[in-house]
């Protein structure tokens, strides 16, 4: 029977991260679907019954909670195995650790991914879903001393994955001065040298500080600590100059505001 995985997170970079790993620590799923918000969630889940999900606490519409519990009720927890993905402080993550739920603090960190994979694996052999009471799972959250942390508050890009030949490197954003949109590639230009990633610029840019990286262009993205200075090329047009890089970069004119004098 193929294995497939439901992978629910409203946050773009978050769920192409965890679906890269997904790829690269469970080779024997069959197929990985995601959606962006709990509604599509849910009508993929009723559509796909996968055997294995992991849900976006908060998400728009409906929560992962609320999917979880329309899984009960439809009855399509018995064959499927849960695991919520959470940006809660520790003290929310203990009323988890009471009910036995499999959770993943966001970001991600592999070795936990690594042994949450080991559990689903084991149970998926014995045919054990774990659902715990999660109207209780709710009010023991709701009741929580240290309220979860909001998403609404800005949670900002920190590393990005990069991949040279054989070997996986993790860039902290602040390394990159520069993202350029490269068809449906992203290059990541460094003091170091390139990067190339599969991402799009539209999908870094929602989760990157807008404090510290400004779009100059449609296709540019630059660090704004690391701009050494802007000038004019002989055809009127700004241009960007920035540490340790030769080349300029063209700021379009819709951008342009940006760099005017008050």
């Amino acid at each position: 029977m193929p294995l497939t995985c439901l992978l629910a997170d409203d946050e773009p970079i978050l769920r192409f991260h965890l679906q890269r790993l997904l790829e690269e620590l469970w080779p024997e799923l069959d197929a990985i679907i995601t959606a962006a918000n709990g509604d599509e969630a849910w009508t993929l889940i009723q559509e796909v019954r996968p055997q294995v999900v992991f849900l976006d606490i908060k998400m728009p519409g409906l929560s992962g909670l609320e999917v979880a519990q329309k899984m009960q009720e439809a009855e399509l927890s018995r064959n499927c195995q849960l695991v919520f993905l959470t940006a809660y402080d520790q003290h929310a993550l203990d009323a988890f650790e009471r009910e036995a739920l499999d959770y993943l603090l966001k970001p991600v960190d592999e070795k936990r991914l690594g042994k949450t994979l080991e559990r689903l694996r084991q149970q998926l052999q014995q045919q054990q879903p774990r659902f715990a009471d999660l109207e209780q799972l709710q009010q023991l959250l709701a009741g929580q001393e240290s309220p979860p942390a909001d998403k609404k508050t800005e949670q900002h890009l920190k590393w990005l994955k990069v991949q040279k030949g054989e070997v996986l490197q993790v860039l902290d954003v602040e390394q990159i001065l520069v993202f350029q949109a490269e068809d449906k590639y992203t290059t990541l230009i460094t003091p170091e040298g390139d990067h190339l990633i599969r991402t799009s610029l539209k999908q870094l840019e929602q989760g990157l500080n807008p404090e510290l990286f400004w779009r100059i262009h449609r296709r540019t993205l630059v660090q704004v600590s690391q701009i050494d200075r802007v000038t004019r090329s002989f055809t009127g047009q700004l241009e960007v100059k920035m540490h340790g890089i030769k080349q300029p970069f063209t700021v379009s004119r819709r951008f342009a505001e940006r760099f005017k004098q008050n």
